[in-house]
């Protein structure tokens, strides 16, 4: 006949193995859950780097043409002795 303490010892292993199972399980759950997402996050990490990249041209191109404008306002201003 099993003792008190034999009984507490197996639902302890009991306890383990169940926890570990419930455990495996719920990991494996959240890792399919979470496939889906880690794909849209890459896909939306590439497409923010294409928009930072478009950005920074358009960016570069307009301060190069408002450079160029200011300069040729600077020369009428200069040739029409303006202030």
């Amino acid at each position: 006949m099993l003792t008190k303490t034999d009984l507490n010892q197996i639902k302890g292993i009991v306890h383990e193995e169940v926890d570990t199972i419930v455990e495996e399980k719920l990991n494996s759950k959240l890792k399919l859950e979470l496939e889906p997402i880690k794909k849209d996050l890459k896909y939306l990490k590439k497409k923010v780097n294409k928009i930072d990249k478009t950005v920074n041209l358009i960016v570069t191109n307009y301060d190069e043409a408002d450079v160029k404008l200011e300069r040729r306002v600077k020369k009428i201003e200069q040739h029409l002795a303006l202030p």
